[in-house]
């Protein structure tokens, strides 16, 4: 199962080194280039030297062989940066390649994955297993090159010098490895712990910072911090455990390479001393049994990169092959502009197989430009039924129809764009007051008309005295907003998209009677040419709707008009007679 889910990632990552082939192969022709160099210089020595021992050297000559070893190193400062160039620069664009393409991914992913899954742990994918992919493409890259290169032509120049003397000296390579290969796996399970734990800090982090408030009302903030201290320390056990590891190999790696020096020192030396092999060749042999060990020290870090690498990739494919539950059609052409027509046909409704059913035999129909209100308990079904009209989540054939067509059938694109929504929460996001109203439309929105929907919500006068009106930022979350601000910001965002139909999730919950009563009175107007649907626990609120809906155990216990359903005498008469008593009702 590992190795077929190693040669997934294995593939998805070519697939995006293969969109750069021609960058990274001039990089590595320059990096070949390069090593070229640094493998014709100990030739140059090794006839330098050579050429001393010899009686009938001149000045000029040592001088020519100075200036040419000059001119090579020079040479590699230009060719260097050109590598670097080709290389590291596509490693930082599949870098981007990829998170954009994983955050266009999110944005088409279902509420139920949202569910289950983690802020921080999801943050942690964009930065620090993007970072290892980053790092397998390029600096990997170029040290694998680097070191196969280098110790193919290293093994061929010393083959040149002395058979012998190179099998003596390369006694090390199957012990180096062996060693990659027992460790291998241990390096990428320990990099996966590792990052599950930076997820777990990750997810802590965002959770308590966005919860400050009541982290502090509740007197937690010590809890908190003891708690992200164990996370850090689990973090810190996690990187002890990889770098255990890497501690051993690459020291054991350095002491192989290090032995192979000895071998050099104790054999060259003799077959120097038996006139076998020049003291030009000697030091040539040494230059290239240096280069030789670099790749083998090389090779273990190389190694760890690929695998940290591979191990990143597994955990974003994961995400990247997560299928959204419900299917994107992208073609509008064939649906004219909705108008609002919504029909329920025989309903019914769970989260999963596992979970009990939400809604149950639902059966309703809303004509477009009529308003529907919508009462119940909490846990009765009534954010559910409205959230399934945009469609985020699986729907039986015709159980829902607008305009007559299938919710399965309409483009999501039409579909969404066509509700305007007033969730419970509402969310919104730290930029300008302007920002937020005027979010999801384009950003040549007239101010008059931003204005002109905050004062049908009722926050115009408060947007006012602020310090720089709509140009105020509002912080993460509109945390410097009160929860009626919040509501009625959200209320003016919904009625600026002017859709065809309008839906308030217990909208107006957070403000106060009078505001509630001057809000309704302002977006009258606004329900009556739309198709509304209105959630509240205040009869007030949907008492003067054409039809009001009582939800029980997802099911519809009473309907009819506000007069129809007091004179019923059932839960609904019994709630108006209770907040009757409690607040005013005009």
């Amino acid at each position: 199962m590992k190795l077929n889910l190693d040669s997934q990632a294995t593939k998805f990552l070519l697939s995006y080194l293969r969109k750069h082939t021609t960058s990274i192969t001039l990089g590595m022709l320059v990096l070949i280039a390069v090593d070229t160099i640094q493998l014709i210089i100990p030739k140059i020595i090794q006839q330098t030297l050579d050429t001393l021992s010899n009686t009938s050297f001149s000045t000029s000559i040592i001088l020519k062989k100075s200036l040419i070893i000059i001119a090579l190193a020079a040479s590699t400062i230009v060719l260097r940066f050109l590598w670097r160039l080709f290389i590291i620069r596509p490693s930082r664009k599949i870098e981007t390649q990829l998170r954009e393409d994983m955050f266009e991914h999110l944005e088409q992913l279902s509420p139920s994955y949202f569910n289950k899954s983690k802020t921080g742990d999801l943050m942690a994918l964009f930065i620090n297993d993007l970072n290892s992919i980053r790092m397998a493409c390029g600096m990997a890259l170029i040290g694998l090159v680097d070191a196969l290169f280098l110790s193919t032509m290293s093994l061929l120049f010393m083959f040149t010098i002395s058979v012998k003397l190179t099998l003596l000296t390369i006694i090390p390579l199957p012990a180096i490895i062996f060693l990659m290969i027992r460790t291998g796996k241990m390096i990428q399970n320990r990099h996966i712990r590792v990052q599950q734990s930076f997820d777990a800090i990750s997810s802590h982090a965002q959770e308590s910072i966005s919860g400050i408030r009541l982290v502090k009302s509740f007197h937690q903030e010590r809890h908190e911090i003891n708690r992200f201290r164990q996370l850090c320390d689990t973090y810190v056990s996690s990187n002890i455990s990889l770098v255990k590891i890497w501690g051993l190999l690459f020291p054991s790696i350095t002491l192989l390479g290090s032995l192979a020096l000895g071998f050099l020192i104790y054999f060259g030396g003799k077959q120097v001393i038996l006139q076998q092999i020049s003291i030009g060749q000697f030091v040539s042999f040494t230059f290239y049994i240096n280069l030789l060990i670099w790749p083998m020290i090389a090779t273990g870090w190389v190694f760890n990169m690929f695998q940290r690498g591979l191990a990143s990739t597994r955990r974003v494919l994961e995400l990247m092959n997560t299928k959204p539950q419900i299917a994107i059609k992208n073609s509008g052409e064939n649906f004219s502009p909705l108008k609002g027509n919504i029909q329920f046909n025989s309903l019914s409704f769970r989260y999963n197989e596992q979970s009990p059913p939400v809604l149950s035999d639902i059966n309703l129909v809303i004509p477009a430009g009529s308003s529907l209100g919508i009462i119940g308990k909490a846990g009765s079904g009534k954010t559910t039924l409205v959230s399934l009209l945009f469609h985020l989540y699986p729907v039986g054939h015709n159980q829902i129809t607008i305009d007559g067509h299938d919710i399965n059938d309409i483009p999501l694109s039409l579909l969404r764009s066509s509700i305007a929504f007033v969730p419970q929460d509402s969310s919104l996001f730290s930029d300008s007051i302007r920002e937020n109203i005027s979010f999801g439309l384009n950003d040549n929105i007239a101010q008059e008309a931003i204005e002109n929907a905050a004062r049908k919500a009722s926050i115009h006068k408060d947007i006012l005295n602020f310090s720089q009106a709509y140009s105020t930022r509002i912080g993460e979350r509109g945390i410097t907003l009160s929860g009626g601000q919040k509501q009625r910001l959200a209320i003016a965002r919904a009625l600026l998209l002017d859709s065809p139909i309008l839906i308030l999730d217990d909208a107006l919950s957070a403000v106060d009677s009078a505001t509630e009563r001057e809000i309704r009175t302002a977006l009258t107007h606004e329900i009556r040419k739309k198709t509304s649907l209105i959630i509240a626990h205040r009869i007030s609120t949907v008492k003067d709707c054409d039809k009001i809906i009582v939800l029980a155990d997802g099911k519809i216990s009473e309907q009819g008009s506000h007069e129809q359903l007091l004179s019923a005498g059932g839960f609904y008469a019994r709630l108006y007679e209770l907040q009757k008593t409690g607040e005013p009702v005009s």
